[in-house]
């Protein structure tokens, strides 16, 4: 079953297999913004929709500074016109967060 968390603003638990299944599609959708990018597609439509679910399970759980790097990083990519291979990498370093916040 593994554990369960506890969010803190409502009084309900999530068991650890979903929040590990929504940590999981949150990490494809990071994936998806690289070949968006790459491809000039509508990146910018994708990292506004993962950021505003990322800083939703910030406040929901309010876990610690980590979230805060990861959400400055995502909002300097979409504040800030970077070239493609430190953007790519601010992306790799995301996804690396979002795995540590959750694992760690």
């Amino acid at each position: 079953m593994g554990f369960i968390m506890t969010l803190e603003k409502i009084s309900i638990e999530v068991p650890a297999v979903v929040l590990t299944a929504d940590i999981n599609r949150l990490t494809n959708q990071l994936w998806k913004l690289i070949p968006m990018r790459e491809n000039e597609e509508k990146w910018q439509s994708q990292l506004e929709s993962v950021l505003i679910e990322i800083a939703g399970l910030h406040t929901l759980f309010e876990i610690g500074e980590e979230y805060l790097i990861l959400l400055s990083k995502l909002e300097g990519l979409r504040k800030v016109d970077v070239e493609f291979p430190i953007y790519r990498k601010t992306v790799f370093e995301c996804i690396s967060l979002l795995r540590e916040i959750y694992h760690g």
